[in-house]
């Protein structure tokens, strides 16, 4: 019943500080926001690059543009040469039709100039979905080859540089996000941390009285930290919304003029294991500066 009632105190009491010095508050809570929302946009980007890569590495598929006069033997020499290569888990047929009919649900804005062409531009294809891990084989590389060189074959459309690439930039992505989140709450925990040494100030005679009557010096220190606190979740609060109100908006720009840019590149919000990081930097951010602030020199 003590340690609650202790408990209710230390949260009246913070609230209270934060309350008489709101201005301050404010600022201190809006500074840790633009911290985190830079955290945040940095989790979203490899959040949205590593799901890119993802669904490149479980869904890749060679496509091979056939010429305009192969025949069914030609489409079965490169089903065949796929087959056997044991790197391709199914070939599909993609008739000039159907690639019309993509590109229309793709980009709705130009499906009526694609329909009113006299001819359909758009060439037959074979789509080779590739088993897993085939896209990281040493043998893909002699594949692509043999496909170029099959009769029926005009072009073979995968680049193997460009998903390792991408790979290579969700790694150095997590790395600097790393490096700029350590950086950037180490900069909201210093002025969180001067926030409070200035809210101290403003209570130096209460701190003083406290003293006097003999109060223990969690009372004395304790709400002072617990506001620190408050200011790091509500800094990392106001970050989120504001994070779900930019990724709104990109959406909402994504689809304009009916074309689903956002949709086709799969963007996807912070999950929640990553929003609850970014809390936890905001949480991290109000200890440790509520813990540099109420050191026993700046209290006295």
């Amino acid at each position: 019943m003590r340690a609650a009632t202790g408990l209710v105190t230390l949260l009246d009491e913070a609230v209270s500080g934060l309350v008489r010095a709101r201005r301050m508050t404010v600022a201190s809570v809006l500074v840790i926001a633009v911290s985190l929302v830079l955290v945040g946009a940095f989790l979203l980007a490899v959040e949205n690059l590593g799901g890119l890569a993802d669904a490149v590495r479980g869904e890749t598929a060679v496509t091979v543009f056939l010429r305009s006069k192969a025949t069914d033997a030609d489409r079965e020499e490169i089903s065949r040469i796929a087959r056997d290569s044991r790197l391709a888990s199914s070939v599909r047929r993609v008739t000039p039709e159907e690639a019309r009919s993509r590109f229309s649900s793709w980009f709705r804005s130009l499906a009526p100039a694609a329909a009113s062409l006299p001819s359909n531009p758009f060439p037959e294809s074979l789509e080779i979905v590739l088993a897993e891990g085939a896209a990281s084989s040493s043998a893909l590389p002699g594949l692509l080859s043999n496909l170029a060189a099959a009769r029926g074959a005009e072009e073979v459309q995968f680049d193997v540089e460009w998903i390792r690439r991408l790979r290579a930039a969700v790694g150095v992505a997590r790395a600097a996000g790393s490096a700029l989140a350590i950086v950037l709450v180490l900069g909201a925990a210093f002025t969180i941390a001067n926030v409070v040494r200035l809210t101290i100030l403003l209570h130096r005679e209460e701190i003083e009285v406290l003293r006097l009557v003999g109060a223990p010096e969690f009372l004395i220190r304790g709400p002072f930290v617990v506001g620190a606190l408050i200011q790091g979740i509500l800094g990392s609060a106001l970050a989120l919304g504001l994070l779900a109100a930019g990724y709104r908006a990109l959406l909402f720009w994504g689809t304009r003029e009916g074309e689903n840019v956002a949709g086709l590149l799969g963007l996807r919000f912070l999950p929640l294991a990553s929003a609850g990081l970014l809390v936890g930097f905001g949480v991290a951010a109000g200890l440790l500066g509520g813990l540099v602030a109420v050191r026993r020199r700046n209290l006295g």
